[in-house]
């Protein structure tokens, strides 16, 4: 009896402890770093955190002119726009050289190497454009900086816009993301 009433117990006991392993499975402590990779590897797009500016945009200029005003700024997909304004007060005829600059973080536990940065006018009155990176290899968790250059007459009868593509080599393929930048009148 003593000895059917000892087994009965522990097999209780064995349930009890089952049911509480069972509750508590579901959760797991992670000591240290752990790496979570959730990004898509299948299509072309490069995984990018943007990082904002102090003046609390995705670019900074120090030579764009003061009366040029910012517009809508947004991602979409692995797209970045920039809209800026050209009020009637700037027009001139003369060429005015800019820059501006994104910086962005790889935000993956994927080095990105052989990076490439080039751009295109789309449209409108620039004469010139052109990018480059900081560095061309960014480990997880680095930072790299976009500068794109431009020459242009600040017309308010014309709207101007440059594509820039980014490119980085990850996980062994070339994946991408692009910049618009438009000028328009008001």
């Amino acid at each position: 009896m003593k000895r059917t009433l000892f087994l009965l117990t522990n097999i209780l006991l064995l349930i009890a402890l089952s049911a509480v392993y069972a509750a508590e499975a579901n959760q797991l402590d992670i000591y240290g770093v752990a790496y979570v990779t959730d990004w898509d590897l299948s299509g072309d797009d490069l995984p990018i955190f943007p990082i904002l500016w102090p003046n609390g945009s995705y670019f900074y200029s120090a030579n764009l002119p003061a009366a040029l005003t910012q517009g809508d700024e947004d991602w979409i997909g692995s797209t970045f726009h920039l809209d800026i304004v050209k009020p009637p007060s700037v027009s001139n005829n003369g060429q005015n050289q800019f820059t501006m600059q994104f910086q962005i973080i790889n935000p993956t536990n994927y080095q990105w190497t052989n990076g490439q940065a080039s751009a295109v006018i789309v449209s409108g009155i620039y004469s010139t454009v052109g990018a480059t990176l900081s560095t061309t290899t960014v480990g997880p968790e680095g930072m790299v900086t976009i500068t794109f250059s431009f020459k242009t007459k600040i017309d308010i009868t014309s709207t101007d816009e440059a594509h820039i593509t980014v490119s980085f080599e990850m996980a062994g393929k070339r994946r991408y993301f692009y910049i618009d930048i438009i000028m328009r009148p008001v």
